[in-house]
């Protein structure tokens, strides 16, 4: 050791700065090859794992948050089903159903010409069948008028639409006119209930 302090004295100071170069240039390749590069690969693959698990927290987020929304829609819905059950009869009871609007358009007055059901028409929902039925009435427009409003005050729901009314004739001390139109009552589907016969009137003009 003491040799080499002897030699080290004996060194010119360019050789003192050059060796100092050295001893730096080694000492820094050597931690740039054992620590540095080492580390920054695990740095590297610590930050690609950090990353990774960021991006499954975020569609994680997204999914509870999608789930809530699910939720809350399923519920909504739910709370629509139960209200359109409250307002549509199981289909085996559209028949009564119908069999009340004639009864309320006899009790108005009004002579039914014909009453002929239609094709049952399935909704794309696949939550309820629309069940038309083609009607002609005779009678004054009052009671056509009252009768469509009872219709409409119904506790189940009866749509009333392709209203044709034709030309008005004395009747009895009355005008009367021949009017024609769709009843569409709707139904919850619970089977593969046939379309309902027509019901039968008082008078027997309803078949």
């Amino acid at each position: 050791m003491a040799l080499n302090l002897e030699r080290l004295k004996n060194l010119t100071n360019t050789q003192k700065f050059v060796s100092l170069v050295l001893i730096i240039v080694i000492a820094s390749g050597a931690f740039v090859w054992f620590v540095f590069i080492p580390k920054s690969a695990e740095i590297a693959a610590f930050n690609s794992d950090i990353a990774e698990l960021n991006n499954e927290i975020n569609v994680h987020r997204t999914k509870v948050k999608r789930l809530d929304e699910l939720v809350s829609e399923n519920r909504e819905l739910k709370h629509q089903l139960t209200q359109l059950k409250e307002q549509l009869p199981p289909e085996a009871e559209v028949e009564i159903l119908l069999k009340q609007v004639s009864e309320l358009g006899a009790r108005t007055g009004l002579d039914f010409k014909l009453w002929r059901p239609a094709q049952r028409k399935p909704n794309a929902s696949g939550l309820y069948v629309e069940i038309p039925v083609d009607v002609e009435v005779a009678g004054g427009y009052h009671a056509l008028g009252v009768f469509f409003d009872k219709i409409s005050k119904l506790p189940r729901i009866v749509n009333v639409s392709n209203i044709r009314m034709g030309s008005s004739k004395p009747d009895q001390h009355r005008v009367s006119i021949q009017t024609s139109f769709s009843a569409t009552a709707f139904a919850v589907v619970e089977g593969g209930a046939a379309a309902p016969p027509p019901p039968v009137s008082e008078k027997g003009k309803t078949p």
